[in-house]
């Protein structure tokens, strides 16, 4: 099987193994056998774009699977996203994000490489400028690297991100012509992709931004087709579909509400739930049904200034189907009016709670004070201004009991304008990932683990890990990945957005220096939970955390 593997891949190259090894022509071994019992246990490269040494040192845990290098590459670590080899672009986009060194002279480096590269260097090099500029906001610049980006087999990086990437760049510079070109291309290669759905959606979007002069009519229909390609990434998948609820504001994260509910949307929840919808998956139950034998799930929204995004949140959270829900919200001493917004919906639902803080402590604080309250044997979070599947919460469930040795789970999301424009600040493999802040746990990870950590930013990931460091990685599981069950409001001036709490600095920064601390004292916890508690308040930090992050 592995002489087959290797003729009919690229990465192995026949003529140039020959020619770069002249004993293997007076072995009377044809070269795929002689690279498998000979080169390779030499350290031998099978071709120019792999490097088993290499490959090997950078990926330690195939010494102990006893396999070929190539052959696993083929196999499992191409569709992972490992790399074949040491690469300079790789280095330099490393470098840019992390700012060592100077910004100026990565990108020149860069630019030399997509210009006169290998295909391997020039594909990621094109990718790499593409991003950075992306983030810069400069999307001509970004569509002009990725216009002169090589394709095809051999290129890197393999997932669909470059691709997704170049039809956003084309459609955000007002190019659609070749940005529909290129999404076509897209959903020949990736048909199933969620994000191909969303990028439609969003094209739509921007058309219908840059032509104005269009007409109501056309308007209207260009809004039309979004909503049906957003429902189409859901129904794709057996999944309830959304509509308006007030069809005459028109397509917004604002006015979202499950399909048959707008006629009888009310503004502060209380609708009935239609039984006539599609329940989750294959299950025999109607959602009220599974409500009914559903255990108590606690569902935590810590809100600060939120008066205009909770309504959204609560709303998509009073309409999860075949749930029994607590909803705890806890108004950090907003100064606006967020706790009467909480109150007055609290008042027409009797599953929502809401609770006032003294004085203003934080997010993860408000989640601990939750977290105090919580009556359920599930325990979630909900962000204050973010949107909600109708069935995300009984999707999760479902799989924490499907899955008796999952201790938590996690479901996707993807993050929105407004008015549901899809993105992500860096491109990875598409614009749908997982989504931290949707961590559902038992209750007793929260009786063993405690509380989150009181910091300003990157608690929730240091929670998710510390689940892992205590029951180890295959304790906390995900349900539907590249489904997203929920959308994130963007906020340009939010703590992920702006100044040292930036997003970026996970790789060189604030972030970055916190998590290593914090893993730092996973390790040496790891499988003892009770090594790994937290109180509410602890007398003294039990790990190192910048001043930037701290209260």
């Amino acid at each position: 099987m592995g002489i087959e593997q290797l003729a009919q891949s690229p990465w192995f190259d026949a003529d140039w193994y020959l020619n770069q090894y002249a004993e293997v022509a007076t072995s009377d071994l044809a070269p795929e056998v002689h690279y498998l019992q000979v080169g390779e246990p030499r350290g031998w490269r099978p071709g120019p774009s792999f490097d088993p040494r290499w490959y090997l040192a950078q990926y330690p845990d195939l010494a102990k699977a006893d396999i070929s290098p190539l052959l696993h590459f083929i196999s499992h670590g191409e569709q992972e996203g490992r790399l074949p080899c040491a690469l300079e672009a790789v280095r330099l986009d490393r470098a840019l994000w992390g700012q060592h060194g100077q910004v100026d002279e990565c990108l020149s480096s860069l630019v030399a490489l997509l210009t006169d590269g290998s295909l391997l260097e020039a594909s990621y090099a094109g990718f790499s400028l593409g991003r950075w500029h992306a983030w810069q906001g400069d999307w001509q610049a970004a569509a002009s690297c990725l216009a002169r980006r090589p394709e095809g087999k051999g290129c890197l990086p393999k997932h669909a991100g470059p691709a997704l990437l170049t039809v956003e760049a084309f459609g955000r510079s007002g190019q659609f012509a070749e940005a529909w070109r290129r999404l076509a291309s897209l959903h020949r290669h990736a048909p199933g992709l969620a994000d191909t759905s969303l990028a439609v959606a969003n094209l739509l979007g921007w058309q219908a931004e840059a032509y104005p002069e269009a007409g109501a009519d056309r308007q209207g229909e260009w809004q039309r087709q979004r909503l049906t390609w957003i429902n189409d990434v859901w129904q794709r998948h057996g999944l309830a579909q959304i509509e308006l609820a007030d069809p005459m504001v028109g397509l917004n994260l604002d006015n979202l509400v499950g399909l048959g509910q707008g006629q009888h949307h009310r503004a502060l929840a209380g609708a009935e739930r239609p039984e006539d919808l599609r329940s989750y998956r294959s299950s025999r139950l109607t959602p009220h049904q599974r409500e009914a034998r559903s255990p108590l799930l606690t569902v935590i929204v810590p809100a600060y200034n939120a008066e205009e995004g909770l309504p959204t949140a609560l709303r998509s959270l009073a309409e999860q189907r075949g749930v029994k829900l607590e909803v705890i919200v806890v108004d950090d001493a907003s100064s606006d009016q967020t706790a009467r917004v909480a109150e007055a919906f609290a008042g027409q639902d009797a599953r929502f709670k809401v609770f006032r803080q003294p004085s203003n402590q934080g997010a993860y604080a408000a989640r601990n004070r939750g977290l105090a309250e919580a009556r359920g044997d599930y325990i979630t979070v909900h962000d204050s201004d973010d949107w909600s599947h109708p069935e995300k919460l009984a999707i999760q469930l479902a799989g924490l009991q499907a899955h008796p040795e999952w201790m938590a789970c996690c479901s996707h999301w993807v993050r929105c304008t407004p008015e549901l424009i899809f993105s992500n600040w860096r491109m990875e493999e598409g614009w749908i990932y997982r989504n931290v802040s949707s961590l559902m746990f038992r209750r007793g990870v929260f009786e063993a683990l405690g509380y989150w950590d009181r910091v300003r930013v990157e608690a929730d990931t240091e929670y998710y890990y510390r689940i892992r460091a205590a029951y180890g990685d295959q304790a906390v599981g995900e349900v539907m990945p590249r489904v997203p069950l929920a959308f994130g409001r963007t906020a340009p001036d939010s703590l992920t957005a702006v100044g040292a709490t930036h997003l970026v600095t996970q790789f060189s920064g604030v972030r970055a220096d916190y998590r290593q601390s914090s893993q730092a004292w996973h390790r040496a916890g790891a499988g003892r939970p009770e090594r790994l508690y937290l109180p509410a308040e602890p007398a003294q930090r039990t790990f190192a955390a910048p001043e930037a992050v701290l209260p």
